[in-house]
């Protein structure tokens, strides 16, 4: 009797199960016609989290990513990486609710970062911002983008990330790439010699430069044999369009090694040792300059 009334309330649940709506018809009577309701009967809970489904990385643009992770069981963590070159990264966090309804991730969180690397890829100093951003991120899966909006007091800050990683972020690379040219090490190299020699070609900063010249120099035919020659020479020179176009594209990442000299500016600016491969103390001195017009 008992294993009877068992197999009739199996019965019953399959029938309430079939999500017909109707009194399940006896057994000597015909299929009842299904009847269509508005009853929707909830969804299981997988136990997953649904931002499951936009998990990845996303990029702004070349050197700018942000990367989606679940956490826990409704929260979503981006970050955002925005590599400025492979020595100077920051890094801003974000988390919050991940809401499936409206695809959105509100935050009051953010919290931005700077991180400085040595040539070796280790972290030299790492430096907090602020830790108190707020905004929201909203994922659109027709477009495959993500749209994250920041508030600063200076008003909003929205950007729209597409699907996959950044086309070029920037990373840090051979430590030995100017071991032909010079003993310094890469970061000096690149941050210090690089970075401020560009930077005085650009603003014609000629004293800056007569001191990191190895004289005597030759600059469109005239013979320069020291600082005070080049500094008279330069008093009505300018940098040319052409010269000035050409170290804007340096970013003195990676600069091209020629032998025992390093091309900046496709040949604006050449740079070589004079102690290298001896017991001298490295340097780098300008041989050759070149981008030099007089002023119209």
């Amino acid at each position: 009797m008992k294993k009877l009334f068992a197999w009739i309330v199996v019965l019953a649940l399959a029938f309430s199960l079939a999500g017909c709506g109707s009194e399940p018809a006896e057994t000597a009577a015909p299929a009842a016609e299904p009847q269509v309701t508005e009853e929707v009967l909830p969804a299981a809970d997988d136990g997953q989290n649904p931002v499951m489904n936009f998990v990845g990385v996303y990029h702004l643009e070349d050197s700018v990513e942000a990367l989606v992770e679940a956490e826990g069981k409704e929260n979503a963590k981006i970050t955002v990486t925005a590599a400025f070159s492979p020595w100077f990264q920051t890094q801003t966090v974000m988390s919050g609710r991940f809401d499936p309804d409206t695809l959105t991730m509100a935050f009051t969180n953010a919290a931005l970062t700077e991180y400085t690397y040595a040539s070796d890829g280790s972290v030299t100093e790492e430096k907090p911002s602020y830790t108190d951003g707020a905004g929201k991120a909203v994922f659109d899966p027709k477009a495959n983008a993500l749209t994250i909006t920041e508030e600063f007091p200076s008003g909003a800050l929205e950007n729209v990330y597409a699907w996959g990683p950044a086309p070029d972020m920037k990373a840090v690379t051979d430590p030995k790439h100017y071991a032909s040219v010079t003993a310094l090490d890469k970061f000096q190299v690149e941050t210090v010699v690089g970075f401020n020699v560009r930077t005085d070609y650009l603003s014609e900063n000629w004293y800056a430069l007569a001191d990191m010249i190895r004289y005597p120099i030759t600059i469109n035919d005239t013979v320069l044999n020291d600082a005070d020659a080049f500094l008279g020479y330069m008093v009505d020179k300018t940098v040319s369009e052409s010269g000035r176009d050409a170290m804007l594209e340096e970013d003195t990442l990676d600069m091209t090694v020629d032998g025992d000299e390093i091309c900046m500016g496709d040949g604006a600016i050449r740079l070589s040792d004079p102690n290298n491969k001896t017991d001298g103390e490295p340097k780098l001195e300008i041989i050759a300059i070149g981008g030099i017009v007089s002023r119209s």
